[in-house]
């Protein structure tokens, strides 16, 4: 139960995470500490047997000096006290014990940051063996003092001296956690909380409106994604109302042009009659007429294409896609004589695609270009390719006059004509857009400028 909490909670994870590295640190300062209290522990020591050593050198009093001796080292844990002098070691407390183990340690000259070495050895300390501490005397003549410390003592004092060390850290650790903790709830916790309420209540509704609004002053990280939050909100509330609209629109112009086809295939066919007529005036107000109809078809055609398009799913295969150019080609220039086509793509290239969406993206690019370059003398479709090891990409050039620039804008945006042609919707890039991503490709426009236009694009290669 408790993991489950900790694992659900930011705020209780980062909890623990303070706790134990506080722990952490302590432990860190700890290790050189634990060295500094043994080396200032034996220096009292010392110290308090340089103040006894004094004593019994200035008193000769045995008796006084025996009950002193007594409770020295009840107090000190020194078991002996020895001074040497002109190259005599003089034995002042104690006896020496026999058959012990002895570790010197010279404290003559104390380091300030002391090994830890020694220290770690006391703390694990076994057995009988004593600390030789060898000290400077405070007795005029006296070359040196000697002590002798049962280690086990050294080892007690460690111990108890990292039991206090580990509850003060241990306090401050917690002490540290719950004010992290305290803080971290109000500061971010909180805020990730409504945050995150707000997302479920968008997820399930997206229409309902929040008192979650963007009026938020935070600078931080925090504030800032609560504003972009609040404007995806907006956006995407905003996208949703639109393709509403959309979508009711699109369903009522779906009908209307299925009506407005069968309309104007009829008109179609009574124009086809008037320019069989003998009367000339007759005649060219019906292909003026036939003109405009075949306009008025070709529009409702290219609505309902494009409110079919998402339907069908690609059927990729391996095509061979100089072939399908040459194909496009062929058709496009049936309809536009003097449009002179070159294809520099190898017959042996092929990509992973379908061959219908492709050769409709293609049409509606060459034909793009050849309704652009429409009364020119020469005009010319140069189609080229580059092979990577991933894609293929397809250059389409023309050397027309290029594309306004608000049509750069709005390129590939539906009812957004490219040239500005009368009767165009502008579907027709959007259109082939849709249909390169989704066989994996991409459609893009890489310059157009008074010398004309340059299209890529970029279908999957058969070595994918």
């Amino acid at each position: 139960m408790f993991d489950g909490y900790i694992a659900r909670r930011l705020s209780a994870k980062l909890l623990m995470m303070t706790i134990g590295f506080v722990m952490l640190a302590e432990l860190v300062i700890f290790i050189p500490s634990a060295a500094l209290y043994r080396q200032n522990r034996l220096l009292e020591r010392i110290e308090q047997a340089g103040i006894l050593n004094q004593a019994l050198t200035s008193v000769p009093d045995y008796e006084a000096t025996e009950v002193l001796s007594g409770d020295f080292m009840r107090q000190t844990d020194i078991e002996l006290l020895a001074t040497k002098q002109d190259g005599m070691t003089s034995l002042l407390l104690g006896m020496p014990p026999n058959t012990v183990n002895y570790i010197e340690v010279d404290m003559r000259h104390p380091k300030r940051l002391p090994l830890f070495r020694d220290t770690f050895g006391d703390f694990f300390a076994t057995g009988e063996d004593r600390l030789r501490v060898i000290a400077n005397s405070p007795v005029e003549g006296q070359e040196k003092m000697e002590l002798i410390i049962p280690r086990q003592a050294m080892r007690a004092e460690l111990w108890e001296y990292s039991e206090r060390i580990f509850l003060l850290s241990l306090a401050i650790a917690i002490i540290t956690g719950a004010f992290i903790y305290f803080a971290m709830v109000m500061v971010i916790v909180r805020p990730l909380q409504q945050l995150l309420r707000g997302m479920q209540a968008f997820r399930e509704n997206p229409q309902r409106r929040q008192n979650i609004g963007r009026s938020n002053h935070r600078k931080d990280e925090l504030g800032e994604l609560e504003r972009e939050f609040y404007d995806l909100k907006q956006s995407l509330r905003s996208a949703f109302r639109q393709r509403e609209r959309l979508a009711g629109l699109g369903l009522s112009v779906a009908k209307i042009n299925h009506d407005l086809r069968n309309v104007l295939s009829t008109a179609l066919l009574v124009s086809d009659r008037l320019t069989t007529h003998k009367d000339e005036k007759v005649v060219d107000m019906g292909e003026k007429l036939v003109r405009t109809v075949e306009r008025g078809v070709g529009l409702t055609e290219e609505v309902l294409a494009y409110s079919r398009a998402d339907t069908a799913d690609p059927d990729v295969e391996p095509i061979r896609i100089s072939f399908l150019l040459g194909e496009v080609a062929g058709d496009t220039m049936a309809q536009y004589p003097s449009l002179h086509f070159k294809n520099k793509v190898p017959s042996d290239l092929q990509i992973i695609a379908d061959p219908d969406q492709t050769y409709r993206i293609l049409h509606n690019l060459f034909r793009n270009a050849a309704q652009a370059m429409a009364g020119r003398p020469t005009s010319r479709i140069h189609v080229s390719s580059e092979e990577t090891d991933e894609v293929v990409y397809i250059d389409i050039v023309d050397n027309g006059p290029g594309l306004p620039e608000r049509a750069e804008k709005n390129l590939f945006l539906a009812f957004a004509a490219s040239r500005g042609e009368a009767g165009s919707t502008g579907l027709g890039l959007s259109i082939s857009k849709e249909l390169a991503i989704a066989q994996n490709g991409d459609l893009t426009l890489v310059r157009t400028d008074s010398t004309g236009t340059h299209f890529r694009l970029c279908l999957p290669s058969i070595n994918a």
